[in-house]
C-alpha cells in the first residue's frame, strides 16, 4: 500500500553535504563566496552564509572541509540559475557526497498520509534497499482531534538509506504561524553512491528507493545507479535579468503560497492577489537612470532632408 500522488511536485533536492580534502579550503572559499553574495546572501561569518530562509555553512569536521547547503538555499540558486555553477565549483575537484535529500510535496493530508503507512507496515519494518530498516513515528493532535506528525524509516539509525514522510502544513503552522492547504513531504536521505549530478538531477535516485515502498514509481523515469554520472560534467548557465524574472515567478514558493491563499479567499481570490501584486510594483520607486541624451539627427539625415525639400 502506498501513498496517492495527488498533485506531486517534482522531485527537488533539499539539502547537500560534500566534504573535501583540507586542501582546497581556499580555493572553495574564494569562489563560493561570492557566488552565494551574488545570489544575495549575507555572510555572518567565515563559515556561515544566509541566503533566502536558509544556511550554507562552510567548515571542517574531523579534519575534512564539508560544504552544507540547505533546500531553502538550494531553491534560491535556482532560481537565480547558479545552482549548477554553485555545484561546478564542489565538483572542481576532489570530492564526495556524503548526504543528499530528495523530496516531493503531495496535495494530501498529512494525516491521512500517517494513517497509510501506518497500516502498511504494522511490524515497523520497511524495505527502501537491500535490507530492511525499523519504522518509528511521532505523532500530535491537531485541533481538529486527528493525529498527526512524521513517520521515520531509519530514524536515528547508520544506514545509508532513510526516509521521513511529514505533515507539511501541520509543520509550518506550528513552526510559523502559516496556514496552508493540506501538504505532505516525502523525503529520502542518502548518504552514500550519490553524486552532484544527483543533486542537479535528483528524480533518479530519489525513485530508485522511495519506490515501491513509499511511492509508486512513474512509469517516464529512467533508471538510476551509482555510476551513471561517469563522463558527466557541469554545465555553467549564465542567465539573463529576463530569464532570472522568469524563473523566479515560475519557482518561488512565496508566489506558491499566494495562489494557495488567494485560492482560500474565494472566488474573486487570485484577482485581489493580481491587483495586490501589480499596485506593489507600481508604487515601488523607479530606479535612478542616466539622464536622456538630447537627440541630434545625423548628417546624412540633414543631407536627405535638404534634398527632399528641394
Amino acid at each position: 500500500m502506498t501513498l496517492a500522488t495527488d498533485g506531486m511536485t517534482p522531485v527537488f533536492c533539499d539539502w547537500l553535504d560534500v566534504t573535501t580534502p583540507a586542501d582546497r579550503e581556499h580555493d572553495l572559499r574564494a569562489s563560493l563566496g561570492p557566488l552565494i553574495c551574488g545570489a544575495g546572501g549575507s555572510k555572518l561569518s567565515d563559515d556561515l552564509y544566509d541566503l533566502g530562509a536558509g544556511k550554507i555553512k562552510l567548515g571542517f569536521v574531523r579534519g575534512i572541509f564539508r560544504v552544507s547547503v540547505s533546500g531553502a538555499c538550494i531553491r534560491v540558486l535556482e532560481i537565480q540559475g547558479l545552482w549548477g555553477n554553485f555545484l561546478s565549483e564542489l565538483g572542481d575537484g576532489p570530492h564526495r557526497v556524503t548526504r543528499l535529500d530528495a523530496a516531493v510535496d503531495l496535495d494530501i493530508d498529512g494525516a491521512d498520509a500517517l494513517d497509510t503507512l501506518l497500516a502498511a507496515y504494522p511490524r515497523g519494518q520497511v524495505r527502501l534497499s537491500r535490507r530492511p530498516i525499523a519504522v518509528s513515528e511521532f505523532l500530535k493532535t491537531r485541533p481538529d482531534g486527528r493525529k498527526t506528525g512524521t513517520w521515520y524509516a531509519g530514524h536515528r539509525s547508520t544506514a545509508e538509506i532513510t526516509c521521513r514522510v511529514y505533515d507539511k502544513a501541520w509543520q509550518m503552522l506550528e513552526t510559523q504561524k502559516q496556514v496552508l492547504p493540506p501538504r505532505t513531504r516525502v523525503e529520502l536521505t542518502v548518504r552514500k553512491g550519490c553524486t552532484l549530478r544527483d543533486a542537479y538531477e535528483p528524480e533518479r535516485v530519489f525513485w530508485h528507493y522511495i519506490a515501491p515502498a513509499v511511492l509508486e514509481r512513474p512509469q517516464n523515469v529512467p533508471e538510476w545507479s551509482s555510476g551513471w554520472a561517469e563522463g558527466w560534467t557541469m554545465e555553467r548557465v549564465e542567465l539573463l535579468p529576463a530569464q532570472r524574472l522568469k524563473r523566479l515567478i515560475e519557482r518561488s514558493p512565496d508566489i506558491a503560497a499566494f495562489i494557495e491563499l488567494a485560492d482560500a479567499v474565494g472566488e474573486h481570490g487570485r484577482s485581489m492577489a493580481i491587483n495586490q501584486i501589480q499596485r506593489r510594483i507600481l508604487s515601488a520607486p523607479e530606479p535612478e537612470r542616466p539622464p536622456a541624451q538630447p537627440w541630434e539627427p545625423t548628417p546624412a539625415m540633414v543631407a536627405y532632408a535638404a534634398k527632399m525639400g528641394s
